[in-house]
């Protein structure tokens, strides 16, 4: 059972990190791009810019923690899969919160199944490779 686990957890992580990584190079190229520019806003327009790239760096660190996740599998230790969730958690919120209360989301269906794709891969995948709490 141990193996299928370590299996489905890679699989699922594997999905999350692919989308995520994806969605991480959409994101950086946000951070050069004129378009993107907040020309409205007072304190200057780049500063739209500043935090694509913001969430880029986000974005790939949190890859990255998952990476790891996905090399350790099931033997990954509980303190590192309790901190790969917790960032993986908010950095997902960020995604998905904003529309029930801004109505802010992703631009394209693309995107959107993209989002959903990376969501449910990382949490499912960080669920099944969850290390057991026994004690020695």
């Amino acid at each position: 059972m141990t193996n299928m686990k370590k299996i489905t957890g890679r699989i699922l992580l594997s999905l999350s990190i692919m989308t995520g990584l994806i969605s991480f190079w959409y994101t950086l190229q946000f951070a050069w791009t004129p378009e993107f520019q907040a020309t409205a806003l007072d304190i200057g327009p780049t500063h739209s810019n500043y935090h694509a790239f913001r969430e880029a760096m986000l974005a790939l660190a949190v890859n990255l923690l998952l990476i790891r996740a996905c090399i350790q599998g099931t033997a990954i230790k509980f303190e590192y899969w309790a901190t790969t969730t917790f960032m993986a958690v908010f950095y997902y919120v960020g995604w998905w919160l904003a529309w029930p209360i801004w109505g802010y989301h992703a631009p394209y269906i693309e995107a959107e199944i993209n989002h959903a794709v990376a969501t449910i891969g990382g949490l499912a995948g960080l669920f099944v490779i969850r290390p057991s709490r026994k004690q020695g």
